[in-house]
């Protein structure tokens, strides 16, 4: 695995580090703000809302826009591997590259598990959870149940955000990129949404700094 990060575009770095912030920071927003997000959809602020049914209003709305920043998500790591990485990428995939020997054969072998794990905890996590769950229901005022079911038995936290960094590095091991830069970006920012961003420790941080949050 080739850590080296000097072929990576600078503009593209930077560009890239805050395209994948947007998904992290909307998330920040609706947990930290919740009723200002709350108000915003109610004034229909927010634009690509306005077909939602009544019914759940809020999760759904979150529902749709974290659908929408996907495309930031998907369209970094699809740039970084089809495009900057686009010969090394089609000669391991296509040519037999990560079988080529014993070692890449494991890489491959490793990072297809590792997507394997990752899948199954975002799997298992929508089937405890729900969607309603899963878009902070919880936070918006709607009854979601408590569990405490797989993968919630696992003495980890914030399950599905640790399937989604483990399918990301899964993948990225079993193409054999060329730089893990687009991973670790990845995984800087969602410690921060489990640490701060997504974390009672970050409403305090927001509350101590501006005061307690106040909708009209």
């Amino acid at each position: 695995m080739n850590m080296n990060f000097e072929n990576i575009p600078m503009p593209f770095a930077v560009v890239a580090f805050f395209a994948l912030g947007i998904e992290r920071l909307l998330y920040s927003y609706c947990f930290i703000c919740t009723d200002h997000f709350k108000k915003s959809v109610d004034q229909k602020k927010i634009p690509g809302l306005s077909t939602i049914s009544k019914d759940g209003l809020y999760w759904r709305s979150m529902q749709r826009l974290g659908m929408y920043i996907k495309v930031f998500q998907f369209g970094v790591c699809i740039y970084d591997l089809l495009v900057l990485d686009q010969n090394n990428v089609w000669d391991n995939v296509f040519k037999a590259g990560m079988i080529s020997t014993p070692e890449k054969s494991a890489q491959l072998a490793f990072g297809l598990m590792l997507l394997f794990i990752g899948q199954l905890l975002n799997y298992f996590v929508f089937k405890a959870l729900g969607a309603k769950g899963v878009y902070y229901g919880y936070e918006f005022g709607y009854p979601t149940a408590r569990v405490s079911c797989f993968p919630y038995n696992l003495n980890i936290s914030d399950p599905q955000y640790w399937g989604v960094l483990m399918s990301i590095f899964g993948i990225y091991l079993a193409v054999g990129a060329s730089s893990f830069m687009i991973p670790l970006f990845e995984l800087t920012w969602y410690l921060m949404s489990m640490k701060v961003l997504e974390n009672e420790r970050g409403r305090r941080w927001a509350t101590a700094l501006t005061g307690p949050t106040k909708v009209a």
